[in-house]
């Protein structure tokens, strides 16, 4: 993993050996050697997709603003663009699986496609919890994968094995994150694409008619399909991803209240106070106050 150096440390899948790969299995043990102390508990926003899952003993570990507490066959599940903290705790052990955004969604073979697309990525929660048959099969396939990995020639046919290995163990981990999923809805795929608009355009603060005509429909229909499936307007969705882009950068960057407000869009600092008082419920420099006292 390798930061860039931004007031936000943003972390890339980056391994000189498995970038042609895109994948890589690790224990938590193992992260932790690799990087000083001080450096592993930096927050971040990493931009691949990571996850988690306690083999052994207790812990904890930071996703945006939820802590989440940590024992055997608990799963946490992060998305790029996520903000996370690693927490020092001794006791826990855990694997960790990187895996770069190109692999999960794939422009190969139809096949690896179709399959990607039954993991239903969008509907899992960060944190879930494996069964002993669900940590049985997650334990046996991460043995063969490390094992694919830890081939000292690495070709063409150890990355497609790797890459097929790491299919079956998403596919065995969405049993337990989404349960038995039914085929989503036109509208539940409507608000999909809108949170996937959204993520590359929330540091503008996009209007509802600008997202709507992304996505090639009316204003109504957007909003109807977000009422539907959410149960809030998408006015009120766009409003969320922003104020928790205000929250992350509040706590985790050293960036003015102001040049945050300004990042996000706001061409006014008294309007993006009085906007993320209305959405947090408390004043930009309260917030960030509050959290940090809560980090000391």
């Amino acid at each position: 993993m390798t930061p860039t150096p931004k007031a936000l440390r943003e972390t890339r899948f980056e391994s000189a050996r498995l970038n042609p790969i895109g994948v890589e299995l690790m224990t938590l043990s193992e992260l932790r050697a690799r990087v000083s102390a001080s450096l592993f508990v930096v927050t971040e926003r990493v931009e691949f997709f990571m996850v988690l899952v306690a083999t052994g003993g207790r812990g904890e570990h930071l996703v945006d603003f939820e802590r989440i507490g940590l024992r055997t066959g608990h799963v946490v599940f992060v998305r790029p663009g996520q903000v996370q903290q690693w927490q020092p705790t001794d006791g826990l052990e855990a694997d960790v699986l990187l895996i770069d955004p190109a692999v999960v969604l794939p422009k190969a073979s139809k096949s690896q496609q179709g399959a990607m697309a039954l993991l239903h990525l969008e509907d899992w929660p960060v944190h879930f919890k494996l069964d002993a048959d669900g940590l049985a099969a997650w334990s046996s396939l991460a043995a063969v994968l490390r094992r694919e990995l830890d081939r000292p020639l690495l070709d063409e046919l150890s990355a497609a094995m790797s890459r097929e290995l790491l299919v079956c163990q998403m596919l065995s981990l969405s049993r337990s994150a989404t349960g038995q999923a039914t085929a989503p809805t036109v509208q539940a795929m409507l608000v999909r694409r809108l949170r996937r608009e959204l993520e590359r355009w929330v540091d503008t603060r996009p209007s509802v008619a600008r997202l709507a005509g992304s996505l090639r429909v009316s204003t109504s229909t957007l909003t109807r399909a977000c009422r539907d499936v959410l149960g809030h307007s998408a006015k009120d969705e766009v409003d969320r991803r922003v104020a928790l882009e205000a929250q992350r950068l509040l706590v985790h960057s050293t960036s003015t209240s102001v040049a945050i407000g300004e990042l996000l869009g706001f061409s006014e600092p008294t309007n993006f106070v009085k906007f993320f008082r209305r959405r947090v419920g408390m004043t930009p420099e309260a917030f960030r106050q509050a959290h940090r006292l809560q980090r000391r």
